[in-house]
Order: structure tokens, then sequence, then C-alpha cells
């Protein structure tokens, strides 16, 4: 495959600092320097490019620019302005070749598959004295970044292993020395890659790690939670988050509205931080969704039908705030779940334990539904003292509910919403106080499952540079 990211931006070579001061001095770099790279600088750059700015717009800033990205595609996260994500909410970015949305996913996602390759390149060829245990660990860590990658690539750029697992997916790349060149692979050859990726790093990697930025045995099995339920594997699903989830209790009260910003959060599973004097101002997560921000943006607003999802007696609708403004701007709701500390230097969350507990509770459903609600109750008498325990007659209810628990939980952290009707072939229906919807649908009409629309393009770049790929591997559109 043709990398279309491979502009050198420096050496591993020159990287002086240790792994664990990366957060101060990212040098991230897209060049494999042979034996002049230890595997602490080659970890280095693998984790800088998963959270380093990637430029071209302040709304492609991070990792967290695709998630974010994906949030505003579904139904509870709104731009009601003309401003940055209004392209993604109104789907424009689906219909373009040269959109910026389908090459920042597609180059970060590739970047970071380069540096893990690269991880495992220069565990092989400098292991630089490390112990048996340290090797495993970057081996491990590197093997779940890839897969992760791959799972974000395959669920933008084609429909649900569900709907064709044969399905043209993305190129695969294993390996810093193969050839450049590579051909769409199969959804199915995909998720054989990233299931033995990630069964290769359980058993590498352990509970152990430096700072909570680190990939351990439990974010891990998170990952793997999220592509087994991506598949549709549910048992495999259900298990795995179960057991992801293990020694991270669910926040209470006062830490969900602490302002999700400090990745020490007992319930938070994996995260990276910041230092004040690397913020990047307005590129920043919390700069479009942060109202109280000094320095943002402040252009995204919650979806009067997401606020109109929580119960009275559920303490999390007291973080989704009423502005004032009237229901036809589409501001009436902002929310204060995500505020920056004041020197902005405020984390990002990555994972929770939250998910693991929605991930085993709709994983259970398929085989054990009592069991199931029984999950899905313990979670929500945490968020809702006044829960009761689901009356759903069949999985398909009952399933429902989960969704609507993961949308009420889950909003801005991992593009849930439009993930979650993507992976079930669902159609979009915009509601309560939508401004806009898909270019090509009003208002009130219906994005159907079937629409090419849910779709990005493969970028043109990689079309034209990639000898593997013609015009005819391009996605189709409506």
């Amino acid at each position: 495959m043709k990398k279309i990211f491979l502009t050198l931006v420096s050496s591993l070579a020159i990287l002086a600092c240790s792994v664990d001061d990366y957060l101060s001095e990212p040098q991230p770099t897209d060049e494999v320097a042979g034996d002049l790279v230890t595997p602490d600088m080659a970890l280095v750059g693998m984790y800088s490019a998963y959270r380093d700015f990637y430029g071209g717009g302040h709304d492609v800033a991070t990792s967290k620019g695709v998630s974010l990205g994906a949030d505003v595609m579904g139904r509870d996260i709104q731009t009601p302005d003309f401003n940055w994500y209004i392209f993604e909410h109104q789907w424009d970015v689906t219909t373009i070749p040269n959109a910026r949305r389908n090459y920042f996913v597609w180059d970060i996602c590739y970047k970071l598959i380069f540096h893990a390759n690269n991880v495992m390149y220069v565990l092989e060829t400098n292991p630089s004295g490390l112990s048996t245990e340290d090797i495993n660990s970057y081996r491990g860590q590197a093997l779940t970044m890839r897969a992760l990658a791959y799972l974000d690539l395959v669920r933008t750029f084609q429909f649900t292993y569900a709907k064709d697992p044969n399905a043209p997916g993305v190129p695969l790349e294993l390996s810093v020395s193969e050839s450049d060149h590579k051909p769409r692979a199969p959804l199915s050859a995909i998720y054989d890659q990233m299931y033995t990726d990630l069964e290769e790093a359980l058993i590498l990697l352990t509970d152990s790690r430096p700072s909570k930025y680190r990939v351990n045995l439990g974010v891990a099995k998170g990952v793997f939670a999220r592509v087994a339920l991506e598949k549709g594997d549910y048992s495999k699903a259900a298990t795995l988050a179960s057991e992801a989830k293990a020694g991270y209790p669910l926040m209470n009260e006062t830490a969900y509205k602490a302002g999700f910003n400090d990745f020490n959060n007992a319930e938070w599973m994996w995260g990276f931080p910041f230092r004040p004097d690397e913020n990047w101002g307005y590129a920043s997560f919390y700069s479009f969704i942060d109202h109280e921000r000094t320095a943002g943006y402040q252009n995204l607003y919650i979806n009067s039908g997401l606020y109109d999802l929580f119960s009275a007696t559920d303490y999390r609708r007291d973080l989704i705030v009423n502005t004032g403004q009237s229901f036809a701007s589409g501001k009436t709701y902002r929310t204060r779940k995500f505020r920056d500390l004041t020197d902005l230097s405020g984390h990002m969350v990555l994972m929770r334990a939250s998910e693991m507990h929605l991930i085993e509770a709709e994983g259970l459903a398929y085989s054990d539904l009592a069991q199931a609600k029984n999950v899905l109750l313990a979670f929500q008498q945490q968020r809702d003292p006044a829960a009761t325990l689901s009356t759903a007659a069949t999985t398909e209810a009952f399933v429902e509910e989960v969704l609507i628990e993961r949308r009420k939980e889950l909003y801005g952290e991992i593009g849930t919403d439009y993930y979650d009707l993507k992976r079930y072939q669902k159609p979009m229906l915009r509601g309560g106080n939508a401004t806009w919807n898909v270019v090509g649908f009003l208002l009130g009409q219906e994005v159907p499952a079937t629409s090419n629309r849910w779709n990005m393009l493969i970028p043109q770049k990689e079309i034209d540079q990639n000898d593997a790929l013609t015009e005819a591997d391009q996605n189709p559109v409506d």
C-alpha cells in the first residue's frame, strides 16, 4: 500500500527522551531507522502518532478527532452553526474522495499501524537488552494498537461485518518490510487479523504499566470486546468486557460531575494526559464541546432528543443544561460533562469501565437475557437510584434499551450513536431540535441503512498512488 501519510517528520534516532517522557516532548517519526532505534523510541512514535496534532484543521487534532467526528454524524451532538464539524454533521464528507475527514481517518490509522509494525520490527532487530517481560509488553501494546486502528478503518470505510463479511475492507499492512502496494482485503481477513493480534496480546500483556496512557491487559481486553461486539461475536464480547472492567469501579456522582478531565479517575481504563506547556489552544477536543472554556469554539450542542432520554432522577441529566436559546436554534442544550482544566491541560478519555458494563449487558442478551438485565440494572443504579429491572420481553427490545443507555453514558467519547446505528444496520432519523440533516435528506426524513452515504470514500490520493487499487475499488456513492 502506498502510504499517503509518509512525510518524514523526524527520525526516531534523535529521540533523547525516555518513553514515559514522550508526553512532554513527542517527536513522532515515519522513518524506520534500523539499529539506531531502540524499542523505547519506537514506542514513543506509536503513542505520539495516536495523540499528535495532525494539522489541516482544528477538528482533526489527535485521535479524539476521529471519535468526535463520528459523534456529530449521529443524532445526539449537533453543530447548529456553520462551524467546525458542520461537514461531518451533514455527511458531506462521505461523498468526496478529497474530503479532509476521510484523509484524516486514513492517515491517523495507517500512521498508527506503521508505528505499531515498527515497534515489532525494532524488537526483532534491536531488542536493546530488554527483558523478556519488557519485550512481551511492548509487542502486546503494538498488537493492540494495530487492531484498534483496523477497527476504526473498517467501520469508517465499509458497512458492518454482519452485512457482508466478504465486502472489501482496507489494505492489510502487517510489516514495515512488506510491499507498499496492497489491495483492499475482505472484512473477514481483517477481522481474522484483529483477532489474531488481540489473542496474542492477551498472552503477552499483564495489568502492570507505568502510566494510564499505556495499553495493559485490561485495555487490550477492552479493545477486543469492542472488536467482538462490532463483529457480532456477542458471547466473546460479554466475557472480555466483564474481565476488562475488573479493578475499575464505576465513578460516583461527584466524580461523574467533575468534568471528565483527569485520567486518574478510578473508572478510566485508558486515557492521555496533557501538560500545560503543550496544549493546542483552539485545536482541542474541549474547544468544541466545553462552553465554559476560556479559549474555544464552543460550537457543539446537545440535541433535545438526547436530553429527553434521561429520567428526572438520573444525575447525568444535570450535566445537560438549558442555554435559554430558542428551540429552533438547535442551541437549547449544551453539556457540562466535559470541562477542561483551567490551564487547558485536560486529559483525553479513551476507555472507561462503563462501556465494558454495557458491552457485557448487550453481549449477554443473546444468550442469557435474565442475567443481561441484572448487569444492566447494576450499572443503571449507579447513575439513577430509581432505576428498575428491565421488563423487555425479547432480546431485541432489551438491546434497544442498552443502545439507549450507551447513548446516555458515552456521548462525546467514542462515536457511540453513529457506530451503533451502523453496526445494527438501522436508518438514522434526526429529531428533537435538530437543525441539519444529511445533505440530500430533509429534516424529519430517514437516512436509509442501505445508503452508501454511511461509508466514507477511500482517499483519492490512495487510489492514485497505490498500484493495487483502481477507481473500481472506490466505495460506491448513491
